[in-house]
């Protein structure tokens, strides 16, 4: 559903980051790797992948498709 979030890095902890794009702020789950390819940048472009569950829909943010793409092989 969503390719990837572009935009001001508002907010960066170890294991969340949240980028504002067009006015809205969206906290994505990051990995440490990618935490550490964005420290320090005051804008991201983070490549997304959308969870939905029973109880939770949930946004994982990562620096490169390919971790996105490991992340993936590892759910299925």
């Amino acid at each position: 559903m969503y390719e990837y979030i572009s935009g001001n890095l508002v907010e960066l902890a170890p294991a969340y980051a949240v980028v504002e794009a067009s006015g809205v702020g969206y906290y994505l789950n990051i990995s440490l790797q990618t935490y550490a390819a964005i420290e320090g940048s005051s804008s991201a472009k983070l490549y997304v992948h959308f969870s939905v569950r029973e109880d939770a829909q949930l946004l994982y943010g990562f620096a490169t498709k390919l971790e996105r793409e490991l992340f993936r092989q590892l759910i299925s």
